[in-house]
């Protein structure tokens, strides 16, 4: 008996689970869709959560780029001038045992730094003669590490917990909402990060405190994951109700192409949960997912990209098979289908069955 009462909290539990209520974006579509199908006498399929993984970026491991060491401790005993004192202090924290372990974004600023004192040495040397071999080594060393940017850049991504997060589904959709959703401050970050590696052939990489700046924004995003998210469930859902439609035949729908009392019921659906609830919803996802698409293109043309991260990237957005690019598809497939079938029962507006149920 003691061993039953100790089961009936975890039962309970349970049962709560199970009990708790789906999100009102996916009650919204699992409605209409349950809708569709009554009047249609369809069947339809829910949205599975586990083919959210297929957005997941691949391993750290697969996308972080390897980078030959620059051993330039050597240049305490080769900088011994007053006038090179800032590369000194750039070579010394580089040497230190925090600067041994500094994060790729870090690493990325610092080479920034290290190039930008770099350029000043040489220049402070470029009228003494007796600095010749040391300005080659300078140059040689600037050439390196502005060859190796490209990489410490995606590598700097890679590694960040709050690009990752960002870029990764949640496990609730965006709300319903009759204000518009934002976030816009995550995709000026993610722009403009995008833009530091875009410049990096003809400009420096911003100093941390910037870059810092730019990845905790992402980090404070409240709907980018979940953008991904409503992005599949809302493609799925309205692939089903395409098929719905697509597979309904409009001369049983409506005889003598004229509206019948279930085309009537079908407007109605139409009208009320589609108009009424599903298009404002794609209006919000419309208004979030634009600038966050032409962002992730345009990060997915950064040069150097590791191969695994154009792929993780591609899933989501800039390419033909992207979640982005499906997601257009099935608007403008899903509204065809709609204008096809109330188009043959004379139930589009301006058509002689066209009512709208608000008008009575």
């Amino acid at each position: 008996m003691s061993a039953l009462l100790r089961l009936i909290p975890f039962a309970l539990l349970l049962a709560l689970y199970g009990c708790q209520r789906p999100p009102e974006a996916q009650r919204q579509m699992d409605n209409y869709l349950d809708r569709v199908g009554r009047v249609l006498q369809q069947d339809w399929q829910p949205f599975q959560p586990e083919t959210l993984s297929s957005y997941r970026f691949g391993p750290r491991r697969e996308r972080v780029l390897g980078i030959a060491p620059l051993r330039i401790g050597l240049l305490d005993l080769i900088v011994d001038t007053n006038e090179c004192r800032e590369l000194q202090q750039r070579i010394s924290e580089r040497n230190t045992v925090l600067g041994k372990v500094m994060p790729w974004s870090h690493r990325l600023a610092y080479d920034g730094e290290l190039l930008r004192a770099l350029q000043q040495c040489t220049a402070l040397l470029a009228k003494q003669d007796d600095k010749e071999p040391l300005r080659e080594q300078l140059a040689a060393i600037a050439a390196s590490k502005t060859n190796s940017l490209p990489a410490t850049y995606w590598n700097a991504l890679n590694t960040s917990e709050e690009f990752e997060q960002y870029l990764r589904f949640a496990d609730q959709p965006l709300p319903v909402s009759t204000s518009p959703l934002t976030d816009q401050a995550a995709i000026d970050a993610l722009s403009e990060l995008a833009r530091v590696g875009a410049r990096l052939a003809q400009t420096l990489p911003p100093d941390r405190t910037t870059l810092d700046a730019l990845f905790r924004t992402l980090q404070l995003s409240q709907h980018g994951s979940q953008l991904i998210t409503s992005l599949a469930q809302t493609t799925h859902g309205l692939q089903q109700a395409t098929q719905m439609l697509q597979a309904t035949e409009a001369r049983l729908l409506c005889p003598m192409q004229a509206p019948s009392e279930r085309s009537k019921i079908l407007l109605n659906v139409f009208v009320l949960f589609y108009a009424g609830e599903i298009q404002p919803y794609l209006a919000q996802l419309q208004r979030l997912g634009q600038p966050w698409a032409a962002a992730i293109a345009d990060l997915r043309a950064v040069p150097g990209i590791p191969p695994a991260t154009a792929e993780g990237l591609g899933r989501l957005a800039g390419t033909k098979s992207s979640l982005w690019a499906r997601y257009q598809a099935a608007v403008a497939e899903h509204t065809q289908a709609w204008q096809d079938l109330l188009g043959a029962c004379q139930s589009q507006p301006g058509q002689s069955g066209w009512q709208n149920p608000a008008d009575g």
